[in-house]
């Protein structure tokens, strides 16, 4: 379960042309099923659409220090008492240095003057403005203060120069944002790549074969490592499941497909832990290029051998392989027979006939077995904690 859920955070805007980049930010916050007020400066209004924020957030966008309302300005003032966190994202320059400075001369500044909450600032500027002495001094100020900044990245700016200054990526801000309520994210920085749900095979243009998977293990898997600051990147069979927020999603059909795309994604880029939770079918057919009619009793289908997705990946990675076994009988056999056939480094087992541990339901019951035939039992528990605690007992 994300530690963001029910959080009241104050999104505060300011004039940066990184100011579009917001959107994606409090997107991503509801997702992750907190409250966002979103506060913008005059500067600010003139990058992005009140409209488009006061949607995103599904609230009023505060906009003025005295607006004409029964409240009678004092918007800023409640705030700081119902927010649990302020989040300046964008920050420019001049509100870095009016918060360190002690001026409270408009919205956003005279908020922070007020705010006793934890408050992270997400410069973005452009390079000059950034190592101008005055923005040095006062992110020096600020963290003296110990208020969190997420410095700017390296990268083309706006104005086309190339330097420091550009915002930090969201999976950075969106870590900062968790460490407040989690100070440790142990998993952040690393990279993980989870593979879920299951292949189909086509028989026909509108058949196929496949491995029943609601692919809701892999899924929390992921979303539990996301949780613990990791930048995940999930490839995934058909399933009937929201696309899990913050996290790079592949889709895919067949066994083929997926060996190709995670083939494609270790190559890119190195990651430290691999967890292959997909069900891959294991044979395929050659598929008619029209629909079979249904006019014998007895039809004969050809299978061939899929490729051993499992085993091709763990040869074409240094990453740590966690490979996943469902059984019905003789499992620890098996799944330590998985384990050393596949040169995998740990393997989870579950049992497809264990009733609230097989398939489409929202619990499981699993084992954890490593080269040295260590075995940790996880007993019956919902599908997020069950991931959560493989990822705590396998990586931690």
């Amino acid at each position: 379960m994300s530690n963001l859920k029910n959080k009241n955070i104050l999104l505060c805007i300011t004039g940066s042309i990184a100011a579009y980049k917001s959107c994606e930010i409090i997107r991503l916050l509801r997702k992750e099923n907190a409250q966002v007020q979103v506060m913008i400066s005059k500067a600010a209004e003139q990058f992005i659409g009140i409209a488009t924020l006061a949607a995103l957030s599904n609230n009023k966008v505060i906009t003025n220090l005295f607006p004409d309302n029964p409240k009678g300005g004092l918007e800023h003032v409640e705030l700081s008492f119902d927010i649990d966190l302020i989040l300046v994202a964008p920050a420019t320059a001049n509100i870095l240095c009016k918060a360190a400075n002690g001026v409270a001369d408009d919205l956003i500044s005279t908020t922070l003057s007020i705010c006793e909450q934890p408050t992270i600032f997400v410069p973005a500027m452009n390079f000059r403005m950034w190592q101008n002495k005055a923005t040095i001094n006062a992110v020096k100020i600020l963290k003296k203060r110990e208020k969190n900044i997420v410095p700017p990245v390296e990268g083309k700016l706006a104005s086309l120069h190339s330097g420091e200054g550009r915002l930090a990526d969201i999976n950075s801000i969106m870590n900062a944002v968790r460490k407040i309520f989690e100070p440790n994210l142990s998993l952040e920085n690393k990279r993980i790549l989870v593979t879920a749900g299951p292949t189909r095979e086509a028989i026909d243009p509108v058949r196929y074969i496949s491995n029943r998977s609601s692919g809701k293990m892999g899924f929390e898997i992921a979303k539990a490592a996301k949780n613990m600051g990791s930048q995940v990147t999930l490839v995934s069979g058909p399933v009937n499941l929201d696309d899990p927020p913050q996290i790079n999603l592949h889709k895919i059909e067949s066994a083929k497909e997926m060996l190709k795309k995670l083939l494609e994604l270790i190559k890119e880029q190195d990651f430290d832990y691999i967890f292959m939770s997909a069900a891959v079918a294991d044979y395929y057919a050659d598929a008619n290029k029209m629909k079979m009619k249904s006019n014998s009793e007895k039809i004969n289908l050809k299978l061939y051998k899929n490729h051993d997705v499992l085993k091709e990946i763990t040869k074409s990675t240094n990453a740590i392989v966690i490979g996943f076994a469902l059984e019905t009988h003789d499992g620890e056999n098996e799944a330590i027979k998985k384990l050393k056939n596949k040169g995998i480094d740990y393997i989870v087992l579950n049992y497809a006939n264990e009733e609230n541990a097989g398939f489409d339901v929202n619990t499981n019951h699993v084992y954890i077995f490593d080269k040295k035939n260590n075995k940790i039992e996880i007993a019956l528990d919902r599908k997020d904690r069950i991931a959560k605690k493989i990822i705590e007992n396998i990586l931690l």
